[in-house]
C-alpha cells in the first residue's frame, strides 16, 4: 500500500512537471523549486506590526506604511549584501521622493494628475540604464508613482505621505537586511536547483524511453534546461567576481549542470544505437543528478551530501570504465563533472549584467509603452469613474516588458489571477466580520505572497489580490473593493497588450526566420566541434540553445495570432537543428573517448556514424 501511494506521490510531482514544461513553452513560468516560505515568513512579519498598530490605534491614515513595507519585500532579492543593500536603499530614498513628487503634482490640479503618472512611470522605467540590476525597483517604482498619484495632497499633506512611505520602507530594510537575516544566496540557489531539476527528468525520460519517433513535443526537455541554464546564468551574473564559499560553490555548480546537459544530448542522439547493457548504465544517472541537486538544498550535511554524490558518480565511472565510444565518454564526462566540479571550463567567464545599445533601446521602447499606456488608462477609469483607477495602471506597469511575448502572458495571468482573487476576497469580506481574523489572513496573505511570488505569475497575483484587497477593507470599508479591483487589472492588462501593438510597435522575426536561425546556430555549433575550438564550442553550443529555444517558444507564444502560422518547413527546420545539436554533442564525446584509451570496445558509434547519423 505504502508503495503505491508512494507511487502516486511520484506520478503528481511528473505530471505537475510536464504541465510546468507545457505552461513554460508558452511563455508561462511554474517552477516550485522557488518556493521560499522563509521569506515570506519575515514578510509577514514586516507587516503584521504595522497593520497591528494601525488597527489598534485606528490612525488608518498610515496604511501607506503597510503597502511601502510590502514593496520594500518585493524589491530585497537576494544576492551580494552590497549590492541587495545599494537596491534596497535606493528603493527607500527614491520611492520616498517619487511618492511626494506624485501626490503633490496630482494635488495640483486635475490635469496635473493625469500628466503625473505617465511622467514619473517614464522616468522611473529608465532607470536601469544607468543603473545595472535595478529592473525591479524601477518597476516598483513605478508602481509607487501611479498609486501616490491617487492621494492627491498639498505640499504638507504629500509630505506626511513620503514620511508614512519613508517609515514603512525603512522598517523592512532594517528588519530584512540587519534583523531577520536569510539565506543570501536562496535566490540563485534555487535558480541553479531548478536546473538539476530539469536535468533528472530529462535523464529519467531518456531511461524509461521506449519509441524513438522525432516530434516537435520530445525537445521539451532540452528547452526546460536551456531556459533554467539561462535564468541561473543571469543570476550568477549579479555575483560575477564574489569569491564568497558560497558564489564558488553554485558556478562550479551550473559548470557541471552544464557539462551534463551536453552528455545527456550526446545520449540522446544515440540512444536508438546503444545496446541493452547501455542502456542499463543509464539507469545510474537520475539518482545521481537527484543526489548532485541535493547538495545545493542541504542544510548544515554539505559533507554528507557530496560525499554522496562522489560515491555515486565514482560507481558510474566504474560501470563504464573500459568502454569505448561516445554514450561511454559522455557518461565519464558526467561522472567527473558531478564529482569533482571545476570552474576552469570556457564558460567559466560568465557576462556581467549590462545596459548595451540593443538593451537600452529596449528599456526606452518598454518606457514610452508603460507611460502611455498608464496615461490612455488613467484617462479611460476617470471617464468612467472607477473606484480605484491607480489599481489600473499599476496593472499596466508590472505586466509591460521589454518581450512582447512575456508582456501578453503577464497581462492574461493577471487577468486571471485578479478574477480568482478577487472572488476569494470578496468571499472573505462577507463572511468574516472580525478584525482581528482579517488581519491574521492579511498577514497570512502576505506570507503567501511573497513565498510564492518566483513560483509562478498567476498564485502570485491571486494572493497578492487578496492581499490587497482586504488590506484596503480594514482600512477603509466599503463596496466593491474587490469588483474594482478585478475590474482595474482587465482593465490595466488589456492596455498593456494593446501598447505592445500600437505604442512603438516592432517586427519581431518570424516562426520561419526563428527556425532558420535556430538551424544555422546549430550548423555552427557542429562546425565548432569539427574545428577541436573548446571556447568556440562552448560559446556556440550555448548560442545555438538559445537560437533553438526562442524559435520553438515563438511557435506556441500567446502573441503568435499577429504573425504567419508556422508551415512544416518551420517544423522541419526546428527537427533539424534538434539532430545537429544531438549530432554535434555525440562528436563531441567521441573524439573525447579517442583519447580514453579504453580495455574493450563499446556499441556507440564512432566518429563517422556519429557526424552522420542523425
Amino acid at each position: 500500500m505504502f508503495a503505491n501511494e508512494g507511487r502516486r506521490g511520484v506520478d503528481v510531482i511528473t505530471r505537475l512537471r510536464r504541465f510546468a514544461r507545457w505552461l513554460e513553452l508558452r511563455a508561462v513560468g511554474l517552477m516550485p523549486e522557488y518556493f521560499d516560505p522563509a521569506e515570506g515568513a519575515r514578510a509577514a512579519f514586516i507587516i503584521a506590526v504595522p497593520l497591528v498598530l494601525i488597527a489598534a490605534t485606528g490612525e488608518r491614515g498610515f496604511g501607506w506604511i503597510i503597502f511601502a513595507a510590502f514593496w520594500t519585500c518585493l524589491a530585497d532579492t537576494g544576492g551580494p549584501e552590497r549590492t541587495r543593500r545599494a537596491l534596497l536603499a535606493g528603493f527607500v530614498l527614491l520611492g520616498t521622493l517619487t511618492t511626494f513628487v506624485a501626490s503633490w503634482l496630482a494635488g495640483l490640479s486635475p490635469e496635473a494628475a493625469l500628466a503625473a503618472g505617465p511622467v514619473l512611470v517614464v522616468m522611473t522605467a529608465l532607470l536601469p540604464i544607468r543603473w545595472n540590476a535595478s529592473s525591479l525597483v524601477a518597476t516598483l517604482l513605478g508602481v509607487v508613482a501611479v498609486v501616490a498619484v491617487g492621494y492627491p495632497r498639498p505640499a504638507v499633506e504629500a509630505a506626511v505621505l513620503a514620511g508614512a512611505f519613508l517609515c514603512g520602507s525603512a522598517w523592512a530594510f532594517v528588519i530584512g537586511i540587519l534583523v531577520w537575516r536569510t539565506d543570501r544566496w536562496l535566490p540563485t540557489r534555487q535558480a541553479v536547483t531548478a536546473v538539476y531539476a530539469r536535468l533528472h527528468d530529462m535523464a529519467s525520460d531518456l531511461v524509461h524511453r521506449r519509441a524513438d519517433k522525432p516530434h516537435i513535443g520530445q525537445t521539451q526537455h532540452r528547452r526546460a534546461v536551456r531556459g533554467a541554464l539561462e535564468r541561473a546564468h543571469l543570476r550568477l551574473a549579479r555575483i560575477q567576481g564574489d569569491d564568497a564559499v558560497g558564489a564558488v560553490r553554485l558556478r562550479k555548480a551550473l559548470l557541471a549542470a552544464d557539462e551534463v546537459f551536453h552528455a545527456l544530448l550526446a545520449l540522446e542522439h544515440l540512444h536508438p544505437r546503444l545496446d541493452r547493457e547501455t542502456k542499463a548504465m543509464l539507469e545510474a544517472i537520475p539518482p545521481l543528478l537527484r543526489a548532485s541537486g541535493g547538495t545545493l538544498t542541504s542544510r548544515g550535511s554539505e559533507a554528507t551530501e557530496a560525499a554522496e554524490v562522489a560515491r555515486q558518480a565514482e560507481a558510474l565511472r566504474q560501470r563504464v570504465a573500459g568502454r569505448r565510444g561516445a554514450a561511454a565518454a559522455a557518461m565519464r564526462a558526467m561522472a567527473a563533472a558531478l564529482a569533482v566540479p571545476n570552474d576552469r571550463s570556457p564558460e567559466a567567464a560568465l557576462a556581467r549584467e549590462q545596459a548595451s545599445a540593443d538593451a537600452s533601446r529596449r528599456i526606452l521602447q518598454a518606457a514610452i509603452r508603460s507611460g502611455t499606456g498608464v496615461g490612455i488608462v488613467t484617462l479611460v477609469a476617470h471617464w468612467f469613474a472607477l473606484g480605484y483607477p491607480y489599481w489600473a495602471a499599476m496593472a499596466v506597469v508590472v505586466v509591460l516588458s521589454p518581450v512582447r511575448r512575456i508582456s501578453w502572458s503577464r497581462a492574461i495571468e493577471r487577468m486571471v489571477g485578479s478574477v480568482v482573487g478577487g472572488i476569494l476576497a470578496q468571499m472573505l469580506l462577507t463572511l468574516v466580520s472580525s478584525s482581528p481574523l482579517l488581519i491574521g489572513i492579511i498577514v497570512a496573505a502576505t506570507a503567501a505572497t511573497i513565498a510564492v511570488r518566483s513560483v509562478n505569475y498567476t498564485l502570485f497575483v491571486v494572493f497578492l489580490t487578496l492581499l490587497f484587497v482586504l488590506t484596503m477593507g480594514v482600512l477603509n470599508p466599503g463596496h466593491g473593493i474587490a469588483s474594482a479591483r478585478m475590474l482595474d487589472n482587465i482593465l490595466g492588462s488589456f492596455a498593456a497588450i494593446t501598447a505592445t501593438v500600437l505604442v512603438w510597435p516592432e517586427r519581431p522575426a518570424s516562426t520561419a526566420a526563428l527556425a532558420g536561425a535556430a538551424l544555422t546556430a546549430n550548423r555552427a555549433y557542429l562546425d565548432a566541434v569539427l574545428s577541436g575550438d573548446p571556447a568556440l564550442i562552448a560559446t556556440t553550443r550555448r548560442a545555438a540553445g538559445i537560437a533553438s529555444t526562442e524559435a520553438e517558444i515563438a511557435f506556441y507564444a500567446p502573441d503568435r495570432i499577429l504573425g504567419a502560422a508556422p508551415t512544416e518547413a518551420d517544423i522541419a527546420d526546428l527537427m533539424a537543428a534538434r539532430r545537429l545539436a544531438g549530432e554535434a554533442a555525440a562528436l563531441w564525446y567521441d573524439r573525447r573517448a579517442a583519447s580514453d584509451s579504453p580495455e574493450t570496445d563499446d556499441p556507440a558509434p564512432s566518429t563517422s556514424s556519429a557526424r552522420t547519423g542523425a
